[in-house]
């Protein structure tokens, strides 16, 4: 088992974690408003641009909880919500030619954490002072050529403050799906993609 210490990564600007047609990049409620208030962008143009992946059959209890952001009930039942992929099925944001991210400093959260994924080994009073464990996602061992014995050893402490972040973040975009579900359950709100982008937009007026 790897430790932080012993964590090799350098971007090597390969694109495969950009363009693989099985990566969905799901997106938390922060993600959707920094890449709506960087690009100033309206809500008809964010629902333009993102892609909401549905499922085929309803979901178990055990299947969600092995997600790391649970599907919103939408109008065509459970989706994830995530960047919109082009006919190749690589990234919306990817240019090929330039072979860069169009919106590389409005990148959702998974893209600047990946080929790492994080979890909580000890709390410390809280979560903002928790001990935090970094490891390789599976799909970062799989395919991702910045990985290997001859990349630099990672930023401990810079890896670390972007693994809390990004907790913090995922913790609250649960709070908000698991209350909209809920809502939508008990026949308090019709679901809708528009409705609940609403909702994100006054979050942040909060």
């Amino acid at each position: 088992m790897n430790t932080v210490k012993s964590l090799r990564f350098t971007c090597i600007r390969c694109g495969k974690c950009c363009t693989d047609k099985n990566t969905i990049v799901n997106l938390t409620y922060f993600d959707i408003l920094r890449i709506k208030n960087g690009l100033k962008l309206n809500i008809d143009e964010i629902i333009d641009i993102l892609g909401f992946y549905t499922f085929d059959k309803p979901l178990s209890s055990e299947e969600e909880k092995r997600m790391t952001i649970s599907p919103i009930e939408t109008e065509r039942g459970f989706a994830f919500i995530g960047l919109l992929k082009n006919s190749s099925g690589a990234c919306y944001f990817y240019e090929s030619n330039d072979e860069k991210c169009l919106i590389y400093n409005l990148r959702p959260i998974f893209c600047k954490t990946f080929p790492f994924s994080f979890g909580i080994l000890k709390k410390v009073n809280n979560e903002v002072n928790a001990e935090i464990d970094i490891f390789y996602t599976e799909k970062g061992k799989k395919f991702c050529l910045g990985i290997g014995k001859d990349a630099p050893l990672i930023d401990k402490d810079h890896w670390i403050n972007l693994g809390t972040r990004a907790l913090q973040e995922l913790k609250k975009n649960h709070n908000l799906i698991k209350e909209w579900n809920n809502s939508v359950r008990i026949g308090k709100i019709i679901p809708t993609v528009k409705k609940f982008l609403i909702i994100i937009f006054k979050l942040e007026n909060l």
